[in-house]
Order: C-alpha cells, then sequence, then structure tokens
C-alpha cells in the first residue's frame, strides 16, 4: 500500500493536520472576495453567523452559503443572484392569527404559492431562518379549515388579508404542500414536530387529510391517478376559455398528467416516512403499497416504450387531438426522475429524449417545458404562443430539478454544462427571470423568480456536491470529478457543513468539515479513466466501495463524524 501522497496547495487551512496548507478566495454572497476560512489547524469552526433575515435586516454575507468551481466561474458567481433572489422575495404576512415567513413566487408576486415554496424548501435553510420553512407549512394546513367544506383540500396561496384561494384545474397543491412538510421534518422538525398542533390537528394527521382529499375528491374513476383540467403536464391554465383560467368548471376537458402523479407518488412516500416516525408503521405500508399502485398505472397509462418519454397527459374525457400530442416531450420526464417515479429502466431513454427536445428547440438550457410546443391558438384561456410562457418556454424553475436529476443519476458533466448555461443566461439578462424565450433571447415575467433562485442553488448544494443535512444525520457526494471547487453550505438555524476538492495529475483531496453533531456518509466521483486508485481517511488506509451511475464513476460511501476529515484518493498506475 503506497503512502498518502503530498498534495498541492489550494487546500483549505483546516486540512493541516493532515496535510497541506493553503486558501483558496471565495467570491462572497455579497458579491466581494473574502477569504475561505482562515481557521487554523484544529481549531473549532468559524461561527457560522445567522444568515440572512429579511424581516429585521440583518444580514451576514461574510459566512454564509457560497461555493466555486475552478474553470467554470459563471457557477461562482451565481451564489449573490441566488441570494438576492431569496431575500428580494421573503415575506412576513399576517395570516388568520398567524405569522407567516415565506417566499412569494417572484418580485411580481404578493401571495405565498404552495407549489413554489414545495420546490424552493430544501435550500430554504441554507439562505433564510428556520421559520422560513416551517410557518408557511403551518400555514397551508391550517387554511385546510377555511374553506367552506372542510375536507382536506389546502389553499393554493397564502395572502393578506387572509382570503383563500384554490386552483381547481390543477391537483399538486396538496402533493406540494406534504412535500413542503417532509422537507421541514427532515431539516429541523423531526417527530416532535409532526405531533404538535395546528389549530387543534396534529400537523401528521393534517398531512393526512390533505391526501385524503385527493384519493376521494380528484382521483379518476376506480384507479389510483389524479386528474386535472386539461393544462400543459404542469401548468396552471387550462386550454378551454372560461371565467378564471386556474378554475376548473363544467364542461373543462380532464386530463391524466405524469406531473400530478410523480408528485402524487413522492409525496405518498414522504407521508409513509413521516408516518414511520410517529410509529404509525401500518399506516406507512399502506402508502407505500397505494405509491406502488400509482406508479404502475402511470407506466401503464402514460410511459411510451415506443418513442421513450412519458406523453404530456392521457386524456380523461373525449377529446380528438389536432396534432400528433403524444409527439411533445414533456418537462414531466425529468421531473418523474426528480420524484422517483420513474423506473430505472426509464431513465437513459428519458435523458436521450431530453436531449433532443432540447436540439429541436434550439437551446442548450435545462428547463425546456414542451418540446413541441402546442399550436400558438390552442390555449383560449389565456394565449400562449409556441414558446411563451408555460407553452415550450425554458423555466429555469424546473431547469435546477432537471440538473439535480442528471448529477444523481449518471449525468454530471451534462449538469455542469446545463449550470454554466443558466449562469451565463441571468448574466446575459441580468436576472433570475421567471421564465426564458428562446426565440427572442429574453428573460420573461418576474426578475427575481424565487423558485428558479430555489431550485438551482439545490442544483448546486445537492447536485454538484450532494450535501444534505437533516437531524439524523449529512451526506456529502462531491461530483465535481476531476475539478476543483469548493462548498460553504450554511444553515441559519444551525448546521453547517464545508466541502473542499483539490485534483491534480494522479490524486484528488476531499475535505470536509461538518458542525452538525452527527454521523455523516462521504463519496466523490472519480475522474475518466481513474481505474486503479487507493484511498486514505485522515491519514489512513480506508476500504472502498466503487459504483457506477449512468456514465459516472464513484468512490466511497465511508462514514464519518462530525468535525475535520481529509480523504485522498490516489491514481496507481
Amino acid at each position: 500500500m503506497p503512502n498518502q501522497p503530498s498534495f498541492a496547495p489550494h487546500r483549505p487551512s483546516w486540512a493541516r493536520p493532515l496535510l497541506g496548507i493553503g486558501r483558496r478566495r471565495f467570491v462572497s454572497l455579497a458579491g466581494a472576495t473574502s477569504t475561505w476560512l482562515a481557521a487554523t489547524a484544529g481549531s473549532a469552526l468559524a461561527d457560522p453567523g445567522t444568515g440572512a433575515n429579511p424581516t429585521n435586516g440583518e444580514t451576514d454575507t461574510s459566512n454564509g452559503t457560497t461555493w466555486w468551481v475552478d474553470d467554470v466561474s459563471t457557477i461562482d458567481r451565481m451564489v449573490p443572484r441566488v441570494r438576492e433572489t431569496l431575500t428580494a422575495t421573503a415575506r412576513e404576512l399576517p395570516w388568520h392569527g398567524r405569522i407567516i415567513k415565506g417566499n412569494s413566487a417572484g418580485t411580481l408576486y404578493a401571495p405565498i404559492f404552495v407549489r413554489d415554496m414545495a420546490t424552493i424548501q430544501p435550500v430554504v435553510p441554507y439562505f433564510l431562518p428556520r421559520d422560513f420553512m416551517r410557518t408557511p407549512v403551518e400555514g397551508f394546513l391550517a387554511s385546510q379549515d377555511r374553506f367552506a367544506v372542510s375536507d382536506g383540500a389546502v389553499a393554493a396561496t397564502l395572502n393578506w388579508p387572509g382570503a383563500v384561494d384554490k386552483a381547481t384545474v390543477v391537483s399538486d397543491e396538496e402533493t406540494s404542500a406534504v412535500h413542503a412538510a417532509y422537507a421541514y421534518y427532515r431539516a429541523f422538525g423531526g417527530a416532535d414536530w409532526l405531533g404538535s398542533d395546528v389549530d387543534g390537528r396534529q400537523v401528521i394527521d393534517r398531512l393526512g387529510d390533505a391526501l385524503g382529499y385527493l384519493w376521494t375528491k380528484r382521483r379518476w374513476q376506480d384507479g389510483s391517478l389524479l386528474y386535472r383540467g386539461h393544462t400543459t403536464d404542469w401548468g396552471d391554465v387550462k386550454r378551454r376559455a372560461g371565467t378564471e383560467p386556474t378554475d376548473l368548471e363544467t364542461g373543462d376537458e380532464l386530463t391524466i398528467s405524469p406531473f400530478d402523479q410523480a408528485w402524487y407518488f413522492r409525496a405518498l412516500h414522504d407521508y409513509a416516512t413521516m408516518l414511520n416516525a410517529v410509529g404509525r408503521t401500518a399506516d406507512a405500508e399502506a402508502q407505500r403499497a397505494r405509491a406502488a399502485q400509482v406508479q404502475a398505472e402511470t407506466h401503464a397509462l402514460l410511459w411510451q416504450s415506443t418513442r421513450g418519454h412519458y406523453r404530456v397527459h392521457a386524456h380523461a374525457t373525449e377529446w380528438t387531438d389536432p396534432f400528433d400530442e403524444d409527439a411533445v416531450i414533456p418537462i414531466s420526464n425529468v421531473l418523474a426522475i426528480y420524484a422517483g417515479i420513474a423506473s430505472p429502466e426509464h431513465l437513459g431513454p428519458i435523458f436521450e429524449a431530453t436531449a433532443r427536445a432540447e436540439a429541436a428547440a434550439g437551446t442548450s438550457r435545462a428547463g425546456l417545458t414542451l418540446s413541441p410546443p402546442y399550436p400558438d391558438d390552442f390555449f383560449q384561456s389565456r394565449r400562449m404562443a409556441g414558446g411563451e410562457y408555460q407553452n415550450g418556454a425554458v423555466w429555469d424553475w424546473w431547469g435546477g430539478l432537471q440538473i439535480v436529476s442528471e448529477f444523481e443519476h449518471g449525468h454530471a458533466e451534462r449538469a455542469i454544462n446545463h449550470l454554466d448555461a443558466v449562469a451565463r443566461a441571468w448574466e446575459a439578462v441580468d436576472g433570475v427571470h421567471e421564465w426564458f424565450h428562446i426565440p427572442s433571447q429574453s428573460g420573461q415575467g418576474s426578475t427575481q423568480f424565487a423558485g428558479a433562485a430555489g431550485t438551482m442553488a439545490q442544483a448546486v448544494i445537492r447536485g454538484l456536491f450532494g450535501v444534505e443535512v437533516a437531524t439524523d444525520g449529512y451526506r456529502v457526494t462531491c461530483r465535481l470529478g476531476d475539478r476543483s471547487g469548493g462548498l460553504r453550505a450554511v444553515r441559519p438555524g444551525g448546521g453547517t457543513v464545508e466541502v473542499v476538492q483539490t485534483v491534480d495529475a494522479a490524486s484528488m483531496a476531499l475535505d470536509i468539515r461538518a458542525d452538525t453533531g452527527t454521523n455523516g456518509l462521504a463519496a466523490l466521483r472519480l475522474p475518466d479513466g481513474w481505474d486503479n486508485v487507493v484511498a486514505f481517511i485522515n491519514g489512513r488506509p480506508a476500504e472502498s466501495r466503487r459504483w457506477q451511475a449512468g456514465n459516472d464513476s464513484y468512490l466511497g460511501l465511508w462514514t464519518i463524524g462530525p468535525g475535520i476529515h481529509s480523504i485522498i484518493v490516489t491514481k496507481l498506475a
């Protein structure tokens, strides 16, 4: 067994206990530069600070969440835009005796939307205080009692002065509330929060009420699948003209969308996990069985094996397509991977179909909603010409989740290219826009859209660096490959993980520092051609598991504790 190698500079100073000394200057969240971690060997973690709290104006950018990637500096420059957008959209509003702290969809929007909230929840802990996770979830659960009939439905939005609204054309609001609750349970709440009271009813029971509403009120006939109006796969604008584009009315066409089924499948598994946490194991198994049925029926009805992708939707009511609708490649395909409903044999065809769609649309961006789009005059409730809004535009909101899926399922280089394309686009249009119009190469809608900032931050934190922090442990799966880079993921509510990878021709170092107080798992993506390697953890030879995910080779899944750890991998001849 060879000795651990002497290593190149640029490793953080807190890795000195084993070897290497160096500095890496980071782009700070304020846009200037600050020294990356000046801690001395063996010292305690620097105070992570309180992060941003837009309700009292206290912001600490010097020790906040940030990242850098060698050779792809555009990704570094996403950090201040993410923070600025999440801060600009932060809201504090009184709502039926509660103070709700959350994010509106964008600076053009006043309300907090439940479907948007669910997508940004995983990164809220890295930029805002924990109340921005908890209070909107509890507000949406409390909204169940604000309808004329309390049947478990949750409101579409929270807004002052407290009126409730329901977008009845879609079926993803309850599943979004469940997933948002799951994110807070994992990040901070734990089982105690699930048993806490929300207006006289426990959180865990209100989550069951939400899913019960879908089963009794939104399930199509005797099957397990959910129906919605005739929208795109995920959109909230219906085809037929009516009083309100987001309201389902008598005579409207109905469809069964892969988007709703994916979110439903995920919510059922989320709820099962939470049921297990409170000791309701039999109920948890019933939810998992229902999820399996949803998955089987989704594949039977919506998967097109000859085309290699899910159809945009199936029609539940009588309808004749004016064109070949099944040829449309919808964003729900990659979202099905993200939600876990896609089977392993579907992953390759979906990624190939998505690449074809992007090429046909002439974009290098993730998040292409439809390809080809519907005809210009198809939607009558609100005009959406091809390439506009929900009809074939690029949405970074969904693109971030696509990039996470690419990272986690073996397409890391494609994911990095997609991140670079997004970062360049943000700079070109000087904003984190709601959607992007390909023909005019222009950003549209809100110039600071929380969903886009949130999911792109998730693409970096969870996707590129593979960092996840929960009450029961943390995880680092660094997917930089042959690049050097670093992440400081600071949670104002507690728990910081710092990761720095440094690579040279024959060695790579992964330095990790965690103040989570829990154990973690660590792994890394190997550069191409590193077929014969040895690993050291904290200066000692380490047994290593090697595995393949799609195009990518990984090493690790080492169990590590809190504190500082240095992992060295050496390429052998």
